[in-house]
Protein backbone atom coordinates (compact mmCIF):
# COMPACT_ATOMS: atom_id res chain seq x y z
CA UNK A 1 0.00 0.00 0.00
CA UNK A 2 1.09 3.44 -0.56
CA UNK A 3 0.82 5.97 1.90
CA UNK A 4 -0.34 9.66 1.23
CA UNK A 5 -0.17 12.94 3.06
CA UNK A 6 -2.89 13.29 6.06
CA UNK A 7 -5.04 16.37 5.49
CA UNK A 8 -5.13 16.75 9.25
CA UNK A 9 -1.28 15.34 10.91
CA UNK A 10 0.72 16.52 7.33
CA UNK A 11 2.55 13.30 7.85
CA UNK A 12 2.60 10.75 4.74
CA UNK A 13 0.98 8.34 7.25
CA UNK A 14 -3.16 8.02 5.63
CA UNK A 15 -3.77 4.67 3.39
CA UNK A 16 -6.87 4.21 0.79
CA UNK A 17 -9.29 1.78 3.15
CA UNK A 18 -12.82 0.57 2.49
CA UNK A 19 -15.18 -0.04 4.97
CA UNK A 20 -18.53 0.16 6.97
CA UNK A 21 -19.46 4.15 7.23
CA UNK A 22 -22.02 4.90 9.88
CA UNK A 23 -24.15 8.53 9.29
CA UNK A 24 -26.96 10.71 10.29
CA UNK A 25 -29.21 12.35 8.22
CA UNK A 26 -32.11 14.44 9.41
CA UNK A 27 -32.12 12.61 12.76
CA UNK A 28 -31.79 9.37 10.93
CA UNK A 29 -29.14 6.64 11.58
CA UNK A 30 -27.55 5.56 8.09
CA UNK A 31 -25.07 3.01 7.88
CA UNK A 32 -22.93 2.10 4.37
CA UNK A 33 -21.48 -1.21 4.14
CA UNK A 34 -18.16 0.62 1.87
CA UNK A 35 -16.81 3.31 2.04
CA UNK A 36 -13.67 4.65 0.53
CA UNK A 37 -11.83 6.86 2.50
CA UNK A 38 -8.41 7.30 3.69
CA UNK A 39 -7.18 6.48 7.91
CA UNK A 40 -4.28 7.66 8.90
CA UNK A 41 -1.72 5.50 11.10
CA UNK A 42 -0.35 8.56 12.76
CA UNK A 43 -3.12 10.23 14.26
CA UNK A 44 -5.79 7.69 13.21
CA UNK A 45 -8.25 9.98 12.06
CA UNK A 46 -10.22 9.30 8.72
CA UNK A 47 -10.54 11.65 5.97
CA UNK A 48 -12.25 12.10 2.43
CA UNK A 49 -11.36 13.55 -0.92
CA UNK A 50 -14.26 15.94 -1.98
CA UNK A 51 -15.09 13.39 -4.81
CA UNK A 52 -15.29 10.78 -1.82
CA UNK A 53 -17.26 12.88 0.64
CA UNK A 54 -19.83 13.54 -2.58
CA UNK A 55 -20.39 10.05 -3.01
CA UNK A 56 -20.88 9.37 0.29
CA UNK A 57 -22.73 12.09 0.77
CA UNK A 58 -25.32 10.81 -2.33
CA UNK A 59 -25.82 7.25 -0.69
CA UNK A 60 -26.72 8.43 2.22
CA UNK A 61 -29.39 10.57 0.99
CA UNK A 62 -30.11 7.52 -1.37
CA UNK A 63 -30.51 5.37 1.69
CA UNK A 64 -32.60 8.20 3.41
CA UNK A 65 -34.68 8.53 0.42
CA UNK A 66 -35.40 4.65 0.64
CA UNK A 67 -36.48 4.46 4.00
CA UNK A 68 -38.56 7.29 3.47
CA UNK A 69 -40.55 5.93 0.71
CA UNK A 70 -39.82 9.27 -1.25
CA UNK A 71 -39.73 9.48 -4.80
CA UNK A 72 -36.15 9.09 -6.55
CA UNK A 73 -34.37 12.10 -8.49
CA UNK A 74 -35.44 10.33 -11.81
CA UNK A 75 -38.91 10.18 -11.72
CA UNK A 76 -39.19 14.00 -9.90
CA UNK A 77 -37.70 14.84 -13.12
CA UNK A 78 -39.67 12.32 -15.06
CA UNK A 79 -42.66 13.88 -13.59
CA UNK A 80 -41.96 17.15 -14.00
CA UNK A 81 -41.51 16.72 -17.65
CA UNK A 82 -45.18 15.04 -18.45
CA UNK A 83 -46.58 17.80 -16.93
CA UNK A 84 -44.37 20.19 -19.17
CA UNK A 85 -43.31 22.14 -16.24
CA UNK A 86 -39.35 23.68 -16.23
CA UNK A 87 -37.53 23.07 -13.42
CA UNK A 88 -38.38 27.01 -12.31
CA UNK A 89 -42.17 26.60 -12.56
CA UNK A 90 -42.13 23.50 -10.51
CA UNK A 91 -40.72 25.74 -7.97
CA UNK A 92 -43.43 28.80 -8.17
CA UNK A 93 -45.91 26.00 -8.23
CA UNK A 94 -44.81 24.78 -4.90
CA UNK A 95 -43.55 27.93 -3.61
CA UNK A 96 -40.08 27.06 -3.15
CA UNK A 97 -37.09 28.56 -3.58
CA UNK A 98 -34.32 29.15 -6.67
CA UNK A 99 -32.83 25.86 -7.71
CA UNK A 100 -34.87 23.56 -5.15
CA UNK A 101 -35.82 21.03 -7.79
CA UNK A 102 -32.36 20.98 -9.39
CA UNK A 103 -31.03 19.80 -6.19
CA UNK A 104 -33.79 16.95 -5.52
CA UNK A 105 -33.04 16.10 -9.37
CA UNK A 106 -29.72 15.50 -8.69
CA UNK A 107 -30.30 13.86 -5.41
CA UNK A 108 -28.51 16.22 -3.46
CA UNK A 109 -31.22 17.23 -1.62
CA UNK A 110 -34.57 15.18 -0.67
CA UNK A 111 -38.22 16.91 -0.86
CA UNK A 112 -39.98 16.88 1.76
CA UNK A 113 -42.98 14.48 2.40
CA UNK A 114 -45.64 17.05 1.34
CA UNK A 115 -44.38 18.01 -1.99
CA UNK A 116 -43.84 14.52 -2.87
CA UNK A 117 -47.39 13.69 -2.30
CA UNK A 118 -48.08 16.42 -4.64
CA UNK A 119 -45.46 15.41 -7.62
CA UNK A 120 -47.16 11.57 -6.60
CA UNK A 121 -50.55 12.98 -7.77
CA UNK A 122 -49.48 15.23 -10.14
CA UNK A 123 -47.70 11.85 -11.52
CA UNK A 124 -51.65 9.84 -11.65
CA UNK A 125 -53.31 13.24 -13.41
CA UNK A 126 -51.31 16.17 -15.01
CA UNK A 127 -53.81 18.09 -14.90
CA UNK A 128 -53.98 18.89 -11.42
CA UNK A 129 -51.47 21.08 -12.23
CA UNK A 130 -54.11 23.91 -13.12
CA UNK A 131 -55.62 23.56 -10.35
CA UNK A 132 -52.80 24.21 -8.64
CA UNK A 133 -51.85 27.49 -10.36
CA UNK A 134 -55.37 28.33 -9.62
CA UNK A 135 -54.91 28.26 -6.00
CA UNK A 136 -51.89 30.68 -6.88
CA UNK A 137 -54.08 33.27 -8.68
Amino acid sequence: MIATTCSVCGRESAYLVKRPFDSIYNQMSIRLDAVEMYDCDRCGESVFTPEQAREVSKQVKSLARERLNLLPPEAIVDIRKRCNLSQEELERLFGLGKKVVVRWEKGRVLQNKTADVLLRLMDRNPAIVEDIRKIHA
